[in-house]
């Protein structure tokens, strides 16, 4: 599967590279049920992430969130499309999630998603994630 990320040459920072690498590798490790301690490893140890209304602080709350994520779906498939970088260690992103969910395994729901990114010094982990769904364009596929 790719996970490959779009962005302008002419608009990114020297970091660029390094955190559409990051976001990749991310997507894919989210996409992957089993791997719980390597998706909380993608945040420093007082990061901020931000689903919708669910907000965890630190690891300790992410790791719960994570687990959580997984209760309803039998699998997840994002597509990031672009990136629109703010600053050395900072960006914003968009694409679409895929699901399938466990009460209903014979159809795929598709929800456009946005999010911004802030990394670390170096651009290693996110120290914020704040993720924004748009449930009112998800669309059934059969």
């Amino acid at each position: 599967m790719s996970y490959q990320i779009a962005s302008s040459p002419a608009l990114s920072p020297a970091t660029s590279a390094s955190m559409i690498a990051f976001l990749e590798n991310f997507y894919r490790t989210s996409d992957t049920e089993n791997l719980h301690e390597t998706y909380v490893d993608s945040f420093t140890d007082d990061a901020t992430l931000i689903m919708g209304s669910k907000v965890a602080r630190g690891k300790d709350e992410i790791l719960p969130l994570r687990h959580g994520l997984w209760t309803h779906v039998l699998s997840r498939k994002h597509f990031p499309e672009r990136v629109y970088f703010g600053a050395d260690r900072e960006l914003m992103l968009h694409g679409t999630v895929r699901y399938v969910l466990k009460a209903d395994p014979d159809t795929e729901v598709e929800v456009p998603w946005a999010g911004r990114v802030v990394f670390d010094e170096k651009v290693e982990k996110m120290r914020f994630y704040q993720v924004y769904l748009d449930p009112s364009a998800q669309s059934g596929r059969k």
